[in-house]
């Protein structure tokens, strides 16, 4: 077995979250420099970023702060940074984001 073959399957033995179709909170720092909080889907959540579902676009750049897990005791948030934007039906929204 060559070098890659052992890093991709050492790749799939890594711990894995599962966070398919659960809500998250995203906040944001509007046009108008007013905080904005509103509910989300967590897609996908990996060590350096998360693909996100909302009902409206963000732009490239703009920076986020999502929170897992909202109103329990396992709450946590991140930041990221929009690097993709693409409607994936109408009034919905894939955002990848990278974390910071």
């Amino acid at each position: 077995m060559d070098q890659h073959q052992e890093e991709v399957d050492e790749r799939r033995k890594s711990l894995r979250v599962d966070m398919e179709a659960e809500r998250i909170l995203v906040s944001w720092i509007d046009a108008n420099g007013k905080n904005q909080t509103d509910e989300g889907i967590c897609i996908d959540l990996a060590r350096r970023g998360v693909l996100i579902e909302y009902k409206n676009p963000f732009a490239i750049g703009e920076l986020l702060e999502i929170t897992f897990n909202p109103d329990t005791d396992k709450q946590n948030s991140i930041k990221a940074q929009v690097c993709r934007c693409n409607e994936c039906k109408q009034q919905s929204f894939h955002i990848a984001a990278q974390i910071i």
